[in-house]
Order: structure tokens, then C-alpha cells, then sequence
């Protein structure tokens, strides 16, 4: 697997911006650029998304258990077409693929990060679990769960994984615990909750990346009379989770169910790629959403 991020280009950006407000917008804090929907027959189920500097590279996972690589064709910067170049099943600690195990639905992958050496981490929702790859041929490694990671409703546990700039590999569940959405932490293989995220407005969180300069974006969604999706995306720094700034908010039922996002830079310019999860059912569909972020 190539991987186009570097630890130089972390590094300078994250000391250069380090002592930037991490938590201050613009006004018209971001926007929305252009969507794209992916006809494919073969993949369902997208849940999260990495793209590389650039935007032409990205990776993804499908809560059925199957990694993706491919390639963006890009027309005036906007998507085009897509291009694959890996699907492959992702294994277990057995080395087993975990989709061949939908009982209990150990295949139900749900977040991802990638560092810059390509470790990989993926977190299973049900039998809520991180697990640490050195690249998506490899069988993983678990990392020893949170206590509370038994403490989430089915289908409401482990949805979003993001990596730091210096490295540091957090962790979110679609619900929140009574404080509110645990902000998880691993430091030294140890779980620990650094806060918590307000609850507002009945959103689940279902994805999550920094950007260049610690940023947290947090992307959430609303089910609404079960028919309607409706999605919001938030920003924050995680040092304090507890002021949250709304950044966009969709229509209801405008778009299919958001699931992934990715933050990369285009140059200067940070960018936010959103994927859907067309959850294996007509008419659902796999869409990528671009947003520009502007600059406070």
C-alpha cells in the first residue's frame, strides 16, 4: 500500500500550527463544493474513509469487512470517477477473514485511521474492538478494550477512529455514555476517556478525522421518522471537547446516510471528503461529498 502522507509534512505543519487557535471558525466556516454518486454493484456498505494529500488516493473500509483502495479522477478538482485498486477482506487476530463470520456480526467494521509508517487501525462496532494492522494483508493485533466499551447498546458501540498529528489515536462511539460521547484516548495500549462531547439535538457521531492542524471534525447524523436522514458536521479541539462548533448542517433527506469523512490538504487548503453508506439496499447510494474549509 502507498501512502503519500510523511511524518515531515505532520511534523512541520503541526509546529507551525500549534499555537494557532485550534477551535476558532470562520464565519461561513465550510463549504459544500460538489457531490458525486458511485454506481458499483460490488461495494456496499461504505463506514469510514482516509484520503491522501492531494485527494487523487483513498482508502475505506465497508461494515460487511472488506478494505478498499482506490483512486479519485478529478475534473477541475472535483470528483469525476472512481478507480479501485484493492478490495481485499479484512482478517481478524486469527488471520480469518472477519466476514465470513456475520454471525454476531463480527465484520462490522466501522471506523479507520492510517498512520504515516501505514499501521492501520479499524474499530468493530458489535463485539466493540480496535485493532491494530500493519497493512490490510496482515491479521491484526486487539487492542485491550475500555471497560466501558461493554457498556453501549448493539449497534450503538464503536463508529469513528481518528488520528492525531502527534500521533495519538482516539476514538468514538455512536452513543453517548451519561457525561456524554466518550472522548477515548490510547496512550501506551491504555484506553482512557480525555472528556466527553456534549450531546445536541438527538446527532450520533459516525465519523471523525483531525485535519493538519489538531482540528477535530466530527460528523454526525439524525434518523429522522425513520425515513429521513439528516447529517451535521462538527468542529472542535479535543483538548476541549465540550465547546463544539456547528459547521454544516444538511437537509433532511438531501443526502443518503453520511458515514465517513476524511480531512486532507489540497496545498493550504484543508478539505473534507463525507462518504455514505448505501447499506446494501436500493435506493441507496454510495456518495461523496466535498467541502472546503475556509479559513478563520
Amino acid at each position: 500500500m502507498i501512502r503519500l502522507f510523511s511524518k515531515a509534512f505532520y511534523a512541520s505543519v503541526f509546529l507551525v500550527c500549534v499555537t494557532a487557535a485550534s477551535g476558532h471558525w470562520a464565519d461561513n466556516p465550510v463549504t459544500h463544493m460538489h457531490t458525486y454518486t458511485w454506481t458499483s454493484d460490488a461495494v456496499v456498505g461504505l463506514s469510514a474513509l482516509e484520503v491522501d494529500e492531494g485527494g487523487a488516493v483513498f482508502y475505506a473500509i465497508g461494515d460487511r469487512g472488506w478494505y478498499l483502495g482506490g483512486q479519485f479522477d478529478r475534473a477541475d478538482g472535483a470528483i469525476s470517477g472512481v478507480a479501485l485498486t484493492d478490495y481485499l477482506p479484512i482478517l481478524g487476530i486469527d488471520g480469518w477473514p472477519v466476514s465470513a463470520r456475520r454471525v454476531g456480526d463480527l465484520s462490522d467494521a466501522e471506523g479507520l485511521a492510517i498512520a504515516p509508517d501505514d499501521t492501520m487501525w479499524i474499530s468493530f462496532e458489535r463485539w466493540a474492538r480496535v485493532v491494530r494492522y500493519r497493512g490490510p494483508e496482515d491479521g491484526g493485533t486487539l487492542v485491550r478494550p475500555h471497560p466501558t466499551f461493554a457498556d453501549y447498546a448493539d449497534n450503538r458501540q464503536l463508529e469513528a477512529l481518528a488520528l492525531h498529528p502527534d500521533g495519538t489515536l482516539y476514538a468514538f462511539a455512536e452513543a453517548p455514555l451519561d457525561a456524554g460521547f466518550a472522548v477515548y484516548r490510547l496512550r501506551d495500549d491504555i484506553w482512557e476517556i480525555a472528556g466527553h462531547v456534549p450531546r445536541r439535538n438527538r446527532y450520533a457521531i459516525v465519523g471523525a478525522d483531525f485535519d493538519a492542524r489538531g482540528r477535530l471534525y466530527l460528523l454526525e447524523r439524525r434518523h429522522i421518522l425513520g425515513r429521513w436522514w439528516q447529517s451535521r458536521i462538527s468542529g472542535l479541539d479535543v483538548q476541549t471537547p465540550d465547546i463544539v462548533t456547528t459547521l454544516w448542517t444538511s437537509r433532511m433527506g438531501a443526502f443518503d446516510n453520511l458515514e465517513g469523512i476524511a480531512a486532507w490538504q489540497d496545498g493550504p487548503i484543508t478539505r473534507l471528503t463525507v462518504v455514505s453508506d448505501n447499506n446494501g439496499v436500493k435506493p441507496g447510494r454510495t456518495q461523496f461529498l466535498e467541502f472546503q474549509v475556509n479559513a478563520p
